[in-house]
């Protein structure tokens, strides 16, 4: 716990700190967000990102597939889908727990503020120029080496070493001028820029366009104008952490509400916290260990972020690519900022109803004492069991195999559809699953918080999330028992789950 403050008006606000792209990050928070709600009543969570203008985020369609499901199954494949980095802390938790409300309090006017790449190079653009104020006759011997080296580089094309001696030729310009130089090298630093507030980047920003004004540096229109844009973009943050505040605070102050959570990038904290004190309003802030020590294992690659801006699956390649084929692309891309909530997203959706349709099938066929039905299609099911609101599974069309060649082990074996109410765009796709670990009584007694622990291990032992979800060999380890395989008939039949 970071700051604490003991104010007097309304429900204390846990301010939860994130850095967007940190998996292990999420998984903590996570982990904080169940003691809240187990040993303090926690039923309300605001959520940045998270639009007033939005429909309310409903889970009935996931409650439905998971029907049939013991809790404890449930709960592990939200754990997945939270450690794979589909989904946020908060709506992990809208989907384990039934008396947890989610809050907008961003509104699309000020999240849509957009960062676009020309305003983002504007300030070290800034730097530069001042920089060369300070440039003499003895800097120029290097300056042209370098100009030749770059146009060598531009006969042979070679643009990552274009890139590399474009950064040593700017960094030779900023070490004319001492000043411009710490700012660039502050501006440069990941861990500095996530610890800093947004005023404080606004100001920093504003000092450096403070200095080029002082020294009557020379700047085309379209240059100032992307200064204006980035300083526009801070600014318009600045002014959502208020409305998040006050959007919050108005929760706060209902007569149900015990505690109330705010999950939050680490950017508004400190402008957050003046503002809570100043309404004294009791406050605490929780930083995650991974944000606390820059840990960066089984961080979100920037592609993976990029995506996830763009409220797409992280993983572009493997089944998730058939499964977002399968789907409209969600309008809207807006960087820079926390991406916003999945869980009425078609793709994400029929993800969820896959790994709940496989999780129900693969228990009922194969687990104890017998398949039911006699062991005889449809094993029991009705027709509609597994139709969901994004993925249909035919019953009648569930057969069980041997897992391997010389008949070891027992699989499920069947086709799902995807986005099977759309015609023109309903897609099959074949699942083998399997029983890895034998189902017995005191995996349904685990708890939500260790659940949470083991997927924190497996993350903090990872580099960095991959192109696609599947293992070496093509497997999904949906949960502590389920093992599968999604694709193509003839892929997955070839796919060893290691199922008993």
């Amino acid at each position: 716990m970071e700051k604490v403050f003991k104010g007097a008006k309304g429900a204390p606000i846990i301010l939860l700190e994130e850095n967007h792209a940190s998996r292990a990050g999420q998984i903590q928070n996570a982990i904080t967000l169940v003691r809240l709600h187990e040993r303090y009543g926690l039923k309300h969570i605001a959520l940045e990102g998270y639009l007033k203008e939005e429909p309310k985020i409903k889970i009935d369609w996931f409650d439905n597939a998971a029907q049939g499901l013991s809790s404890a199954a449930r709960n592990r494949i939200a754990v997945r889908l939270l450690r794979e980095g589909e989904i946020s802390c908060a709506e992990f938790m809208k989907l384990v727990y039934h008396d947890i409300s989610l809050h907008p309090i961003e509104t699309i006017s000020e999240y849509a503020v957009e960062l676009d790449e020309e305003a983002s190079r504007a300030p070290i653009l800034y730097l530069l120029k001042i920089a060369q104020q300070s440039l003499r006759e003895e800097h120029v011997p290097k300056l042209e080496q370098f100009q030749e080296e770059i146009e060598r580089l531009k006969v042979e094309n070679n643009k990552e070493a274009i890139e590399e001696k474009l950064k040593e030729m700017f960094d030779y310009i900023l070490s004319a001028d001492p000043w411009a130089q710490d700012k660039a090298k502050l501006l440069q630093d990941k861990d500095a820029i996530r610890s800093m507030s947004g005023e404080q980047h606004t100001a920093l920003i504003e000092g450096i366009v403070k200095r080029a004004e002082e020294l009557s540096i020379e700047l085309e229109p379209e240059e100032k104008n992307a200064m204006e844009r980035y300083l526009a973009f801070w600014r318009g943050r600045i002014e959502a952490s208020k409305t998040m505040i006050l959007s919050t605070e108005t929760i706060a102050d209902q007569l149900n509400v015990s505690v109330i959570a705010m999950v939050i990038g680490a950017a508004h904290t400190q402008g957050m916290c003046a503002m809570l004190k100043n309404s004294n309003r009791p406050f605490a802030v929780v930083t995650p260990l991974s944000l606390k020590k820059g840990e960066e294992a089984g961080d979100l690659t920037w592609d993976m972020l990029e995506r996830k801006y763009e409220r797409l699956s992280v993983y572009s390649e493997g089944f998730t690519q058939t499964l977002l084929e399968a789907f409209p692309k969600p309008a809207q891309k807006l960087k820079h900022k926390k991406p916003r909530p999945v869980l009425s997203v078609p793709w994400f959706q029929a993800k969820a109803e896959l790994y709940l349709f496989t999780e129900r099938i693969t228990r009922r066929v194969l687990g104890p004492p017998n398949p039911p039905g006699g062991g005889k299609l449809p094993y029991g099911f009705s027709g509609n069991a597994f139709k969901g609101k994004r993925v249909f599974v035919d019953p009648q069309r569930i057969s069980i195999i041997s897992d391997t060649k010389d008949g070891k082990g027992r699989a499920v074996l069947f086709p799902a559809i995807l986005n099977y109410k759309d015609l023109k765009r309903r897609t099959e796709i074949w699942v083998k699953a399997g029983l890895g670990v034998a189902m017995v009584s005191e995996q349904e007694r685990e708890s939500v918080e260790s659940m949470l622990q083991k997927a924190l291990e497996e993350i903090q032992k990872e580099k960095e999330g991959g192109k696609k979800v599947e293992d070496e060999v093509g497997r999904v380890q949906i949960t502590l028992n389920t093992v599968a395989a999604f694709g193509d008939k003839k892929a997955v039949k070839k796919v060893t789950l290691g199922a008993i």
